[in-house]
């Protein structure tokens, strides 16, 4: 593969920050509909009917956007993904219809067929997307998801405004609908002139192959990916669902607006930084870059974990209305999101690395093998947990979800760099040195703890004072809340600041790069 440049290394970074910006419009436009939405009809919506969406949409295509990112793959390959969504789109409406019978379902059954119909207007766009993405134009996708975005929540706020007369629910299937036009049609304006058209001839095997494996180790992701959507769809009720859901809407900001973009890129980053021969200089680059995205994502989970975790009443009394701030299971199912981010921060990352630089459809079938494993484990636990801690112990089981895949892709990345480096380290010598190079100083990690302690203390004083959201009282809490949270945070930023020399070269050289 090509080895990286410096101008590789400036798109992927400017892929992040278009991302970033796509995932925090996308959050303040959910923001808006949250305050008026039911929070039954939000777990029918964002739990049920996205779920059946996602399944769609990641089955029939992540496993070409895998393959199809291998610069020796086969272009034409590409335009296999309309009639495949297509096929699942098909299947998932039979699906959906079969299951909710009854008259009171009417309105949810026409909802999931508009969000059928909606995932297979998109796939129209998905050879352009795979364009963009094999040419590193992350920019323009993250333009048309935006675009779409605003375009789905402004139809969608007037849609439950204008019409209260009609179910709340076909209001999300409409503003889907509407989200998945504006995304296909902005694409095809964008790039389809640019975009060679397919030559008809016969298509490259291995590269179907590829596909075909990354989509059946992609199904078995999926399924522990959305595992608790599934588990809550089988075992809690809509209201529940909606508690949930907007405890995934706040909690997972993070995740959506920081977390996954760098996880998109980097993975696109690392796949072009791996090259061989094996001990070729490139590899020390992939290295270092490897553990500077651990390194960095850890400190966003960390954050979360000991600082947010402690502040999630305070965010639902400002932002959520009384629907949520009255709550007390909204507050800590928040505040359950915010740890779990930890875990998906550093698998998210570890788990790209995978993705960017295995080179056999044996390692993939590792992988999947390892997400089945895990799987069952989640299958076994979590209707224990949910039985004994309702939303919470979901949470939780997630969360143990994450740390083991975490511990598989550290042990394929131990084992690749040993494999480069020869008999020049043991696999333990490699395993401490990865570790010590992803994980924050030890003086930075007492810093973290602070945090954590200092925090819970004030909001432990926060939430004992009973005073009405708005009043003088409530307000000078919540401004001594907030000074103990930013003084903890600026004393742990700065330590780090101190301690992680190597961490402020690294960012250096890329700050200088992306001048040059």
């Amino acid at each position: 593969m090509a080895s990286s440049s410096p101008s590789t290394t400036r798109t992927a970074l400017a892929g992040t920050v278009a991302t970033f910006l796509l995932r925090l419009i996308s959050f303040g436009c959910t923001q808006i509909s949250l305050r008026w939405v039911d929070p039954a009809i939000l777990g029918q919506a964002s739990i049920q009917l996205e779920l059946l969406y996602s399944m769609i949409n990641f089955v029939s295509r992540e496993g070409f956007r895998l393959s199809l990112m291998r610069p020796a793959s086969d272009w034409n390959v590409a335009y296999l993904t309309v009639p495949t969504t297509a096929l699942f789109a098909v299947l998932a409406g039979i699906h959906h219809v079969h299951y909710n019978t009854g008259p009171e379902s009417d309105a949810f059954r026409r909802a999931g067929l508009m969000y059928c119909c909606a995932s297979f207007i998109e796939s129209l766009a998905e050879p352009l997307v795979l364009h963009a993405l094999r040419q590193l134009q992350v920019s323009v996708k993250a333009s048309a998801e935006g675009l779409a975005t605003v375009t789905k929540t402004i139809a969608l706020v007037i849609l439950l405004t204008r019409f209260k007369s009609q179910p709340q629910v076909l209001a999300f299937g409409c503003a889907q609908i509407v989200y998945a036009v504006v995304y296909t049609s902005y694409l095809h304006y964008k790039l389809a002139p640019v975009v060679t058209r397919p030559q008809w001839k016969a298509l490259d095997r291995q590269t179907l192959y590829m596909t075909m494996v990354f989509t059946i180790q992609g199904f078995f992701k999926h399924l522990l990916t959305e595992g608790d959507r599934i588990t809550l769809v089988a075992l809690a009720g809509s209201y529940d669902q909606g508690v949930y859901a907007m405890g995934s809407a706040y909690g997972g900001l993070a995740a959506r607006v920081l977390l996954q973009p760098i996880e998109e890129n980097a993975r696109l980053l690392w796949s072009r930084q791996h090259v061989l021969p094996s001990k070729s200089p490139q590899q020390d680059e992939l290295r270092k870059s490897y553990c500077l995205v651990v390194k960095l994502v850890l400190y966003l989970g960390l954050l979360c974990c000991t600082l947010a975790v402690h502040y999630t009443a305070l965010l639902l009394q400002l932002v959520g209305g009384a629907r949520w701030s009255d709550n007390p299971q909204a507050s800590s199912v928040l505040s359950a999101f915010c740890i779990y981010t930890a875990f998906l921060a550093w698998n998210g990352s570890t788990e790209a690395f995978v993705y960017g630089v295995a080179e056999k459809a044996s390692d993939m079938g590792r992988l999947g093998v390892v997400h089945t494993v895990v799987a069952g484990v989640f299958a076994l636990i979590v209707p224990v947990v949910v039985s004994m801690y309702g939303t919470i112990g979901l949470v939780a089981a997630n969360c143990l979800s994450m740390m083991l895949r975490t511990l598989y892709s550290l042990h394929f990345a131990t084992c690749f760099f040993t494999n480069r480096w020869g008999a020049e380290k043991t696999s333990w010598d490699v395993a401490v040195e990865l570790l010590r190079d992803m994980f924050p100083q030890p003086a930075v990690l007492l810093c973290f703890v602070g945090c954590f302690i200092s925090t819970r203390i004030s909001r432990e004083v926060f939430v004992n004072e009973v005073h009405a959201v708005g009043s003088g009282e409530w307000i000078q809490l919540a401004f001594k809340h907030v000074a103990v949270g930013v003084t903890a945070g600026v004393i742990t930023l700065t330590m780090a600041y101190c301690t992680e020399t190597e961490l402020r070269r690294n960012l250096e050289m890329i700050r200088r790069q992306k001048q040059e």
